[in-house]
């Protein structure tokens, strides 16, 4: 599928080589002090020297932000025992994520039964492919029917998802959002979905019925279905952090136009909206003037807009609509919405809907009103 072969198809396409190069929220390293050029270093625990076979306890459901994605996803790989599913729009086997690599090859070796699908429009997917096929794992394209532009993780123990791509620099340098799962229920329906995924990544799957208490997962074409009666019911604030908008205005019945409107409906009952979107520093990123475009139609329906700082990528996805947070891989257009396989929960945790809030703010205070 070439990048213009739908809405929205741009941010995905522009993904792979981000051009930012700050570091999170104003330019400085973070309390970890990982080396934003270098990357988190794997430090005592490094590959193959697990000395666990249980994923690190923590909250059932927690959110995992900027390069705390990184330690997440190698504990997922290297305490998994019977089983690892990788799927990821874009895999590069050096620097931080051939770490990532050489652990998934290790656990292999160890006897776990492991599965990677990559997006066919990456073009290095295909090394990435072929070298761990030669280390014996079984991985494989998508075809060019649908892009994939999910990105998960997942062991028996847990399942990690969000905004992260396998890059050095969305695993470093990004604004990320990204939620670690260890509820079993949540755990086994991701699997049931990579499952049919992976059987079929040529039509659209979307998420088997679950029995999670804490998390409700959607998928493929599922966000419009559960952010449109948040939306619609909104008594007091909504938050909207989005790497890409793609508002269609030339259709109303688009689901990203309603979801717009549904905002500005919003905003008329007195909720304080909030937007914010990515701005690359080089001017002449095609997703700023579509970003550009989506933010000044937001703003003409009463909704406050930022750009984020031009030092950093802000390629988070998250959606908070009062006490509710919604966080995945959906940017806001019709490929998002409708034409990709992506994978996302909602949640009322008031830890984790509070914990995005304050994220949200971080970036929201160093950033600038959207230009007349």
């Amino acid at each position: 599928m070439a990048c213009a072969a739908s809405l929205g198809a741009a941010w995905a396409c522009a993904e792979p080589q981000p051009l930012a190069t700050g570091q999170v929220y104003d330019g400085s390293a973070d309390a970890a002090g990982v080396d934003p050029d270098t990357g988190p270093a794997p430090g005592a625990d490094t590959v193959g020297q697990t000395t666990t076979t249980l994923l690190p306890p923590g909250d059932p459901v927690e959110l995992v932000l900027n390069n705390s994605y990184f330690p997440k996803a190698r504990d997922v790989i290297q305490t998994a025992q019977t089983k690892l599913r990788i799927v990821q729009f874009e895999l590069t086997t050096a620097d931080t994520v051939g770490l990532l690599v050489a652990a998934i090859i290790k656990a292999k070796q160890r006897g776990v039964d492991v599965k990677v699908l990559l997006d066919d429009e990456v073009t290095y997917n295909t090394q990435a492919v072929a070298q761990l096929q030669a280390a014996g794992v079984l991985a494989k394209l998508d075809g060019n029917k649908l892009r994939t532009h999910a990105k998960v993780v997942a062991s028996e123990q847990g399942a990690l998802f969000g905004s992260t791509n396998w890059s050095s620099t969305s695993m470093t340098k990004n604004n990320e959002t990204n939620l670690l799962l260890r509820d079993p229920a949540a755990v086994t329906q991701v699997h049931a979905w990579i499952d049919k995924l992976w059987t079929n990544p040529t039509v659209p799957v979307p998420i088997p019925k679950g029995t999670s208490k804490l998390v409700t997962l959607y998928a493929d074409g599922g966000y419009f279905g559960l952010a449109a009666p948040l939306i619609d019911a909104a008594k007091s604030r909504i938050m909207l952090c989005v790497y890409g908008m793609n508002i269609d205005q030339s259709s109303a019945t688009a689901e990203v136009t309603q979801l717009a409107k549904k905002l500005g409906a919003a905003v008329g009952r007195g909720v304080k909206v909030q937007v914010l979107l990515e701005q690359n520093a080089d001017p002449l990123q095609i997703g700023n003037e579509i970003n550009g475009a989506s933010g000044s139609y937001l703003a003409k329906l009463g909704c406050k807009v930022r750009n984020d700082p031009g030092f950093v990528i802000t390629h988070a996805k998250f959606l908070i609509v009062d006490n509710v947070l919604m966080l995945g891989t959906n940017n806001w257009g019709y490929g998002g919405f409708t034409a990709y396989h992506e994978i996302g929960a909602k949640t009322a945790d008031a830890k984790l809907v509070q914990s995005a809030v304050d994220y949200f703010g971080k970036i929201w205070t160093i950033s600038s009103d959207l230009a007349p």
